[in-house]
């Protein structure tokens, strides 16, 4: 199954959850590959240092996208993507192939936009593909004390997409990743309530595995886009 991280806007915590997740993945025993198709390349570096077993791919074309991963499909259990920040056709062309798209989204007037951008462009490719790809919000960097984040998650209602359980903003994160690891191998408190939250999401993605069906791997040669 390939699981892409997009959206239109940068920051709002594609890499952080696209690390995780492969090297949750493949902590439960999966094949497990990274593709990072962002320029800066972050999520490659990081996983580089907390997981180095793991297969990283970089793929930075549409061409390339469009190429590679549908035969990537055949080596792993699970492809995980990390998308650029905007809606290039770099998105587009992972929206193509991709079997689930997750859309993290902050909590702020910028991010709903973003998110609303890049859910328009998502209806455009599943209308092409006549149905895939399966599609869930994943409202992040949440502050219950801020007014906003209450919005994100009352907007999320309206967005015509289900959305997962919020994640908060916590320290955690940004220390896993200055010291090249994931959140449940740091030993503080922040950390513990981060493993337990991102966890929780990740056995959420998993339940939308059985409602990716043989269409989705059908379409994803170069033929059908």
């Amino acid at each position: 199954m390939i699981i892409a991280l997009t959206n239109s806007k940068g920051g709002v915590g594609k890499s952080t959850i696209a690390v995780h997740l492969a090297v949750w993945l493949a902590e439960q025993g999966k094949k497990v590959a990274l593709v990072d198709s962002d320029v800066q390349g972050s999520s490659s570096v990081w996983l580089g240092e907390a997981a180095p077993t793991l297969p990283q791919i970089r793929l930075h074309t549409p061409d390339d996208v469009l190429d590679q991963l549908p035969k990537l499909v055949h080596e792993y259990d699970h492809i995980v993507v990390d998308g650029p920040a905007g809606l290039s056709e770099v998105t587009r062309a992972i929206l193509f192939v991709a079997d689930l798209t997750l859309l993290p989204c902050g909590p702020s007037v910028l991010d709903l936009r973003a998110a609303t951008d890049a859910i328009r462009v998502l209806r455009q490719v599943r209308t092409i593909r006549k149905g895939p790809p399966v599609a869930l919000l994943v409202p992040n960097k949440l502050q219950v004390q801020y007014r906003l984040s209450q919005e994100l998650l009352e907007t999320a209602q309206s967005l015509g997409i289900p959305a997962s359980k919020e994640m908060r903003l916590r320290q955690a994160y940004a220390d896993a990743v200055g010291q090249g690891t994931v959140v449940w191998k740091l030993g503080t408190k922040s950390a513990t309530d981060a493993a337990f939250e991102i966890k929780e999401l990740f056995e959420e993605v998993m339940t939308y595995e059985s409602r990716t069906t043989t269409t989705a791997s059908d379409d994803r040669s170069p033929a059908h886009v």
